[in-house]
């Protein structure tokens, strides 16, 4: 499952401690005033700070992957971001403003593409992946649902009401503390970003604004979405509690009108994926279901562990791929409805998938990457 807490704001937390320390050590007045003074210094926040630097780029912490034409780009914790113009033989790692922990990451083309994760962080890169900028962070964020929320209750007295905006100006007082857990472009105008308790965003200008999707997301209890999906006639979501949504993509820059679909299963979808009107959505112990009928009904994908799906990938000729906790990475034809496991990367803690256009797989982790290529029975690392 990909990393969804998000990092503490330490200034309040390290002032404690240092006061705390002062007085056990009995120091000097002169002493601890210079020590209350150094924790009184603003510290700098992880979006303040540039990534750090890998020394090993096939061993960082990678969250997710993606492909931007020829190249590939990856993205993970402490804001580093590598991409490989070789199909992953080398790894170059990319001017990132900012060492928030990067959660997903999506290309529209081969130069356009958006990364988010932590604090609300949504990065936008221009150059293939190369450099990236800060398009929008939590607090921006939650302003913006403010806003947008403020609007709809004026006027209105209604417990509902009250309540959503509420919760609308709770969010804004907790602070950027809420990620972003998955972000999809159709192109380089448009997009949607998803994230801890329902956050939702779509963009029709490229990320220079951000648009809510709260109020056109049937999901009161304000649950996780993780994963976002698309084939060529619709936008799916899937989430915490066995949450599923489809929205039609015809017309992009009208409001987008998700509608909740019946689920299979009542605990978290980690990952969903689609092509030609076929799904597959799958998450927490083992369970993973595939719809035939663009989400309206469902067909039970039998695995052969119980170990929690965190990612799956669909190619347009009908394979699909997954990979679960326990490093165990899954085939089934579109003709089956049953997984097989095919090879398995001890201690890999995977979590991400990606089809290379050498016909390779690349499989990311918290313990780095690495390519595989299929055999018939099993994987064999190169």
């Amino acid at each position: 499952m990909k990393n969804f807490q998000s990092g503490a704001r330490r200034a309040s937390l390290s002032l404690t401690t240092a006061l705390t320390m002062a007085a056990a050590m009995t120091v000097t007045v002169a002493a601890g005033a210079k020590v209350i003074a150094a924790a009184n210094e603003a510290i700098a926040e992880p979006d303040s700070l540039p990534a750090v630097t890998v020394s090993h780029a096939t061993h960082a912490a990678v969250l997710d992957t993606t492909s931007a034409g020829e190249r590939l780009i990856a993205v993970g914790e402490r804001g580093v971001v590598l991409f490989s113009d070789d199909q992953g033989q080398s790894w170059q790692q990319a001017q990132v403003p900012s060492s928030v922990t990067l959660t997903a990451v999506s290309f529209a083309d081969d130069k356009n593409g958006w990364a988010v994760g932590h604090y609300g962080l949504v990065l936008h890169s221009s150059d293939g992946g190369e450099s990236w900028q800060v398009q929008l962070d939590g607090a921006q964020a939650a302003q913006l649902i403010l806003a947008e929320v403020e609007q709809q209750t004026a006027g209105d007295s209604s417990r509902k009401a009250k309540r959503k905006l509420f919760s609308a100006k709770r969010l804004v007082s907790d602070g950027p503390d809420k990620p972003f857990l998955d972000v999809w472009f159709a192109d380089s105008q448009h997009g949607l970003i998803v994230g801890a308790y329902g956050l939702a965003f779509k963009t029709s200008d490229g990320g220079n604004s951000w648009q809510p999707l709260i109020s056109h997301i049937e999901n009161p209890g304000e649950r996780h979405l993780y994963s976002i999906a698309a084939d060529a006639n619709n936008i799916y979501l899937a989430g915490e509690e066995g949450l599923l949504f489809r929205a039609p993509r015809t017309s992009r820059d009208s409001d987008l009108a998700f509608e909740r679909l019946y689920s299979p299963y009542s605990g978290s979808f980690f990952t969903i994926s689609a092509s030609n009107d076929e799904l597959v959505a799958a998450g927490l112990r083992g369970n993973a279901f595939v719809s035939r009928d663009q989400g309206d009904s469902w067909n039970v994908l039998q695995l052969p562990s119980e170990a929690s799906v965190v990612d799956s990938e669909m190619s347009n000729g009908g394979e699909l791929m997954l990979i679960n906790q326990a490093g165990q990475f899954l085939i089934a034809s579109r003709n089956e409805v049953y997984a097989t496991q095919v090879g398995v990367e001890p201690g890999l803690a995977p979590t991400a998938i990606l089809s290379m256009n050498d016909g390779r797989v690349l499989l990311s982790g918290l313990q780095g990457m690495t390519a595989v290529s299929l055999s018939d029975e099993r994987i064999s690392s190169n």
